[in-house]
């Protein structure tokens, strides 16, 4: 511990500085708790931080545009009210009355069937 004069002001003290670091999907999908496919469906949602291109196949996100991203949903869910309301709806059987009878739409072909080689 270093020894003050009388006469010398304490420091203010110092938070520790935040340098802003390029972070990959995988802390992304641990940040929002998601699978890949989920995360990857995350990052083409309209207002997600644009991402920086390291190489043809790399990209990172900045973690300040992810974490800021990330509180806004928290924000709007709160407002909105929906979080509580789908962890409701999240834990309840649908009934077949609210299940839609599903179709077959568009064109629909026979599988192929497998041939027997000799």
């Amino acid at each position: 511990m270093i020894a003050r004069g009388a006469g010398e002001p304490e420091p203010a003290v110092q938070t520790p500085l935040v340098a802003d670091r390029l972070i990959s999907i995988r802390e992304i999908r641990q940040l929002f708790g998601l699978g890949r496919t989920a995360a990857y469906e995350l990052t083409h949602r309209p207002g997600f931080p644009t991402p920086v291109r390291i190489s043809s196949r790399c990209y990172r996100w900045w973690a300040t545009e992810v974490t800021a991203f990330a509180a806004s949903l928290g924000e709007q869910a709160q407002t909105s009210g929906t979080s509580s309301s789908r962890r409701k709806m999240a834990h309840r059987t649908p009934s077949p009355r609210d299940v839609p009878a599903l179709r077959i739409t568009g064109k629909v072909r026979l599988a192929r069937s497998q041939r027997k080689t000799s």
